[in-house]
């Protein structure tokens, strides 16, 4: 069974430029997952936004690898993830952002 987290939304501090070092903006995250025990979506939710509330990413893709890290150090039993995390407030007219799959 995969447990799916969809258009999850907060603010983070995420880019390379200058003003995306300083401005949190707005992301929309999403995630699909499996596990061979019971994991409850908002636990998970609320752990993701953690991550992105301590660190100060560079890159979508960057934060992407290491979230996943960290959701497998927190949820063992974490089979399979993929994850997608979109920036839409930084392009006009576009959503831009990056997705992964994990195997553990």
């Amino acid at each position: 069974m995969t447990t799916i987290i969809r258009d999850y939304e907060f603010s983070t501090i995420i880019g390379l430029l200058d003003f995306e070092r300083v401005t949190p903006q707005k992301v929309r995250v999403s995630a699909e997952f499996e596990s061979g025990e019971f994991i409850d979506y908002v636990e998970m939710i609320n752990f993701i936004e953690e991550i992105y509330a301590r660190e100060k990413f560079s890159t979508v893709e960057s934060s992407l690898e290491i979230c996943a890290k960290k959701l497998k150090e927190k949820f063992s039993s974490l089979s399979f993830l993929k994850m997608e995390i979109l920036k839409i407030e930084i392009v006009k007219n576009a959503t831009v952002g990056a997705r992964a799959e994990f195997k553990y």
